[in-house]
């Protein structure tokens, strides 16, 4: 394995899982269980695999310590600093790139921390370095997401999607916009047309949230004032300036009262020295059709998005569909998405008792499963309790839960510290941090919490 120094790496670690139900409580998104080890450790191992070394990961302040303690568990060679934002401030992503910008000096590989994928990473890196682009995108077309029936009170959501255009020769993106600006017909740029004979234009690609990207937008991104999303406002903006002339920018510029120039538009940061433009013009792999059939197409900014085929697994846990579909695939992926066996599935220190427990699932350390339980594909966090004859099928069941005797559970999400009273009957529930279900509760696709003033946004 080769070591990759040529781009520094920044996870993205701090959402606050907006998405996903309140019932979470304090429970940090990027340390929802998938199988046996946290969301964030899919996008470090993936990272690890392809030879980076070292990443920065950006969590709220809140979540540090406990981040920490979970990674620590995890097996892990790559070396990761964990660099805080205010948890009280809504900080977007642009603003977090902000945040650590001294701290980067080469090119940058962003990437979602909730992102679980089999991708070799090395084939976004590489469409980057074979045109020099300046940012390179990362969608997968998996089709429409899986329906699942979810835990929880029923509810409709319509999911936020993107119009992505792709030049079918090239991969080069050269429209993005959200599907939510349109409301019946969508305008392409004429000049678009004219410029490529082939255009692919999508609209229910899943955004990875994975973006490559020259130092200089970095510096861009500092210097101006007007962006706080990559996704939503940094890459769309880039985007579009491609159709634009450098001289036909009209910007308007000063100095400041220590006579530094202000208001700089991007042209300004994209500013190439040595061979690079040569060397593109008179390569046979890149994409030099400036100037096609008349049609004016910047040269200077280059993006691109690149596509892998349809039966690559990818997921972002970003919803509560998404979270109870990945651990639903966690076990049947695992060799493909890690590189290796998963041979510990019960903790060492773990006590499962029960003979009645199927090899798709996962025991957290010094969790107890006693005798004459039945335990089906289901997944158990760290010191929890599951008394006698208990049954639970298709369950999630977060740290120190304790489920009384004579449950039966299916297709439950039971959060940190929750506790199941006696002979419970549960079906598609949710269960609250540290709620304690009465005994002999009969529910169905109902959500048993503390407050559920906010707690309707089931994703």
């Amino acid at each position: 394995m080769h070591k990759i120094l040529e781009f520094q790496v920044v996870v993205l670690a701090a959402g606050k899982g907006s998405r996903m139900p309140d019932v979470g409580g304090s429970v940090s998104k990027c340390l929802l269980p998938v199988g046996p080890y946290p969301v964030l450790w899919y996008p470090l191992n993936m990272l690890e695999k392809i030879g980076f070394q070292d990443v920065m990961i950006v969590v709220l302040d809140e979540d540090k310590s406990n981040i920490l303690n979970a990674l620590e568990k995890c097996p892990l060679k790559i070396k990761y600093e964990l660099i805080v934002i205010p948890s009280e401030e809504d900080w977007g992503t642009a603003n977090s790139l902000k945040h650590v910008s001294a701290r980067i000096n080469t090119d940058l590989l962003v990437i979602s921390g909730d992102l679980i994928t089999n991708i070799n990473l090395n084939d976004v890196l590489n469409l980057h370095r074979k045109h020099d682009a300046c940012v390179t995108t990362l969608f997968f077309n998996n089709g429409p997401e899986e329906w699942i029936e979810l835990p929880g009170p029923k509810t409709k959501s319509k999911p936020d999607r993107d119009l992505v255009c792709i030049d079918k020769e090239t991969e080069r993106l050269v429209f993005l916009a959200s599907a939510s600006d349109f409301e019946e017909n969508v305008t392409i740029p004429r000049l678009l047309v004219k410029k490529y004979d082939a255009l692919s234009i999508y609209s229910r690609l899943l955004d990875a949230h994975v973006y490559v990207m020259k130092h200089w937008i970095l510096d861009y991104i500092v210097d101006s004032e007007k962006f706080t999303s990559i996704k939503g406002e940094v890459v769309p903006y880039i985007v579009k300036k491609q159709l634009t002339k450098p001289n036909n920018l009209v910007e308007k510029k000063g100095t400041s009262e220590k006579n530094a120039e202000i208001n700089k538009g991007i042209f300004d940061y994209a500013i190439e020295t040595g061979y690079e433009r040569k060397i593109r013009e008179i390569s046979a792999y890149n994409d030099h059709k400036h100037g096609n059939k008349g049609v004016y197409f910047n040269d200077t900014l280059r993006c691109y998005a690149h596509i892998p085929s349809k039966n690559t697994f990818a997921i972002r846990v970003n919803t509560l569909s998404s979270f109870y579909l990945s651990n639903n695939k966690i076990l049947s992926k695992w060799q493909d998405l890690t590189g290796s066996s998963l041979f510990e599935r019960f903790h060492p220190n773990s006590e499962v008792k029960t003979k009645q427990i199927d090899d798709n699932c996962t025991v957290g350390e010094k969790t107890i499963i006693n005798e004459k339980t039945s335990v089906k594909n289901s997944f158990i966090g760290s010191n929890c309790n599951i008394e006698n004859k208990v049954r639970l099928t298709n369950c999630i069941l977060m740290n120190n839960v304790t489920i009384k005797e004579s449950c039966v559970l299916q297709d439950c999400v039971v959060y940190t510290g929750a506790t199941v009273g006696t002979n419970c009957s549960m079906q598609y529930c949710l269960i609250g941090p540290h709620h304690l279900v009465p005994e002999s509760t009969k529910s169905n696709h109902q959500l048993h919490a503390e407050t559920t003033d906010n707690m309707i946004t089931l994703g």
